[in-house]
């Protein structure tokens, strides 16, 4: 059984493997697949940098003039977060924000006029007791580098409640699978995105691909992407295309951004984190 709707900016896939088709477990199946759906709007909605009301927004429009008590969940984010900068050795950063926001990748904000602090980095987010945050300094925070994974974990995690034992979730790449079965695994062509490659499979796990292929412009005539290097505070513009197998859908998304910045798939994070990482280079279509 399989449902897609639109979100997270890309289409949200979940497909669950009925072990019977009885009127009574399609019924169950459906509504435990509407709840997976309203945790993940839940997740867009807390964390979506496009909204300006949005509790991300407000964290980022007052966090660095008082202390903020978030929603649960934003807490949770940053607390991976935190982990893969300090493990990446910075190069994971949500607080690139302000950059994307010059390229045309992110809206401005009014409330955020007081927080684009192109030099501010995530170590200037303080995480306090009780879900509550401040920041040393203004900045403004994107977790679209990670949000879109822990959205994932979370609707997997509804389904599990609901007794589901076999399912795949993709959204818009980022794949969790879980139950005893394989799933096909394709990866595109970075250079011909239309064009696919058979790359394996996966059971019980998470993958996650990065690239500029889908996300480049012109900003000042020079091409640049969403893909920031926080400690250079350039674009980068590739022609490969970055993959990283783990064991949660937020932690192949986050460590897909290390992959592209550092291009070492032996660097010390992924296996701190029990991931495997893939540089695909352009392929012929005959593959």
């Amino acid at each position: 059984m399989t449902r897609s709707r639109p979100l997270l900016g890309t289409f949200v896939d979940i497909h669950v493997h009925v072990p019977n088709k009885s009127q009574l477990m399609v019924d169950r199946v459906h509504v435990a697949i509407s709840q997976a759906y309203q945790v993940i709007e839940s997740v867009q909605s807390l964390m979506s940098f496009h909204d300006k009301n949005s509790a991300l927004n407000q964290l980022n429009a007052t966090a660095h003039t008082t202390v903020v008590q978030t929603h649960p969940w934003i807490y949770a984010v940053l607390q991976r977060a935190q982990k893969i900068h300090h493990y990446s050795d910075g190069l994971f950063d949500c607080s690139i924000a302000p950059i994307l926001v010059d390229y045309g990748f992110l809206p401005t904000h009014q409330s955020h006029n007081n927080t684009n602090n192109q030099w501010a980095t995530q170590k200037d987010v303080i995480l306090l007791s009780q879900n509550r945050v401040q920041f040393k300094s203004p900045l403004s925070l994107d977790l679209g580098g990670i949000a879109k994974g822990f959205a994932v974990d979370l609707a997997l995690h509804c389904l599990r409640q609901h007794h589901i034992k076999h399912v795949v979730i993709n959204a818009g790449g980022d794949l969790r699978v879980m139950g005893d079965f394989e799933e096909a695994i394709y990866i595109r062509n970075p250079v011909q995105p239309s064009q696919v490659k058979y790359l394996g499979s996966l059971s019980n796990g998470a993958i996650a691909t990065s690239g500029s292929y889908f996300a480049t412009k012109m900003y000042h005539q020079q091409q640049v992407s969403h893909l920031i290097d926080p400690l250079t505070q350039q674009s980068v513009v590739t022609d490969q295309s970055f993959t990283v197998l783990a064991p949660q859908a937020w932690l192949a998304d986050a460590l897909t951004k290390v992959l592209v910045l550092s291009e070492n798939t032996e660097h010390t994070c992924f296996k701190h984190f029990g991931a495997k990482a893939l540089i695909i280079e352009k392929f012929e279509s005959e593959w």
